[in-house]
């Protein structure tokens, strides 16, 4: 194969990536402006982090995040490989003249089962990350937030 074609399925697979993630469940993580489905119930590392000196975050808490993220990271990378190898052996059935209709439903439900999987780890970070934090934390957290949203909205 040469590198052009390399290339070509590359943009391929990181398309196919991108549409299907848009036809599956919406994104655990949330930018500021987007809705968040769990209405602040769970707080972005960014938020913890901003916010890390206001809220009183302890050198345990903080080293604990630091544990967590890693742990999120490894297991995310792994994930991403699984993913992507789906994704491109995918491109390569869809590429044939007779497309095998069982193998190419097969491996796009792998990439879609791995994409989730990248999603409930992405879930589990924001609940541990919650359930480290103090009730006082979390309020503060929710307060800031709330500024935040509606600073962007007005």
């Amino acid at each position: 194969m040469d590198v052009v074609s390399l290339v070509n399925r590359c943009k391929m697979a990181v398309l196919g990536m991108a549409l299907l993630s848009t036809l599956t469940m919406p994104s655990v993580v949330f930018a500021e402006e987007e809705a968040d489905p769990f209405d602040g119930r769970l707080l972005p590392i960014e938020l913890i982090m901003a916010h890390r000196t206001e809220i009183g975050l302890t050198a345990a808490q903080n080293k604990r995040i630091g544990e967590l993220v890693v742990g999120v990271q490894q297991a995310v990378a792994g994930h991403q490989w699984e993913m992507q190898t789906a994704y491109f052996e995918l491109i390569e059935v869809l590429d044939e003249t007779d497309i095998d209709e069982d193998r190419a439903i097969a491996l796009a439900k792998k990439a879609v089962d791995t994409e989730n999987e990248i999603k409930l780890e992405q879930m589990r970070l924001l609940i541990r990350l919650r359930n480290l934090l103090t009730p006082e934390q979390v309020t503060l957290l929710q307060a800031r937030r709330a500024e935040q949203l509606a600073n962007l909205g007005g």
